[in-house]
């Protein structure tokens, strides 16, 4: 069978490729904007030392897990960084076990980082869209993508009162994702990493638990 090619329609099909907008994709808005704020927490205890996740809420302050920054009263250095190069020394403020939460004081404000808002937590439902920007195992800025799975959820322990009333999502987190954010599509923020629950946690298999944002706004309301 003969045919020809109409290359002035190829071409033409070629170049309206090329120049066509994409469609927009808000879930990509959301983390592009959450890793502005977002930081690495490295924190040193004695010969001991660690890291973890937090993020910019203004006023100098860095908001991350309770586990990371303890109230235990050894900790000797705080350091954040925004950029992976840059880093600022960072004072205790509060942690609250309670809650899984705590923040931090930097040493100056960093002009250059937006601050993120929180979110009503208690407002959300399962199915909505979250992203989680954190700092697992020390990789700075990592997205991962899911949805709430499951809201109100609690550990029956009375040993484990910060695994009460809390958010489950289905984005992966891995070991350093602690005090991350979980941020949803309207930029808010609706909570922290705490880590994963389960028969099989140990193994990091298990549900993604979050403490709420309501909880952590309520713990910011009491700082002096």
């Amino acid at each position: 069978m003969n045919f020809k090619i109409d290359y002035n329609l190829l071409e033409s099909l070629v170049k309206t490729s090329q120049t066509r907008d994409l469609a927009e994709d808000p879930v990509k808005k959301t983390i592009q904007t959450g890793l502005s704020s977002s930081c690495t927490i490295y924190v040193r205890s004695g010969k001991k030392n660690w890291s973890g996740s937090g993020f910019y809420i203004g006023n100098n302050l860095v908001v991350t897990a309770g586990h990371v920054v303890p109230n235990d009263q050894t900790l000797t250095e705080i350091m954040c960084t925004f950029d992976g190069n840059k880093y600022i020394a960072a004072t205790f403020l509060n942690s609250e076990p309670a809650i899984d939460s705590g923040v931090v004081r930097l040493e100056y404000s960093p002009t250059d980082i937006p601050p993120l808002r929180f979110g009503n937590s208690d407002a959300v439902e399962v199915g909505d869209i979250v992203a989680v920007i954190s700092a697992p195992e020390g990789f700075h800025d990592t997205a991962t993508v899911g949805r709430i799975s499951n809201i109100h959820q609690s550990i029956a322990d009375p040993n484990m009162p910060a695994w009460n009333d809390i958010i489950f999502i289905d984005a992966d987190i891995l070991e350093g994702s602690s005090g991350g954010m979980v941020i949803g599509v309207d930029n808010l923020v609706y909570g922290t990493v705490m880590g994963v629950t389960g028969q099989h946690a140990d193994i990091g298999v298990g549900e993604s638990s979050v403490c709420p944002s309501n909880k952590i706004q309520n713990m910011l309301s009491k700082l002096v």
